[in-house]
């Protein structure tokens, strides 16, 4: 009984209480920033991360696309990569 009696009171403040919508976010003054301002240099990093593969993984990876054929989406991409 007491959970419909709470159930009620919230259907009523949303429907046009002092809440309208379920968002229980209170409300914050958004600023911009210009990106003039805000300029990041990045650099490219001086060693380049290990790959998160293994060799096995790799190969199991290949032997998979291979078994696709020649109409798999992968083939038309790696044609596509080779080519420029």
């Amino acid at each position: 009984m007491l959970d419909s009696e709470i159930l009620a009171e919230v259907y009523l403040e949303l429907i046009g209480g002092k809440q309208v919508s379920l968002a229980l976010v209170a409300e914050v003054e958004v600023t911009t920033i210009s990106l003039s301002e805000s300029r990041i240099a990045v650099r490219p990093r001086p060693v380049p991360l290990p790959g998160r593969i293994s060799l096995n993984e790799a190969e199991a990876h290949e032997a998979f696309i291979a078994k696709m054929g020649e109409s798999a989406i992968w083939a038309q991409y790696e044609e596509k990569a080779a080519a420029e």
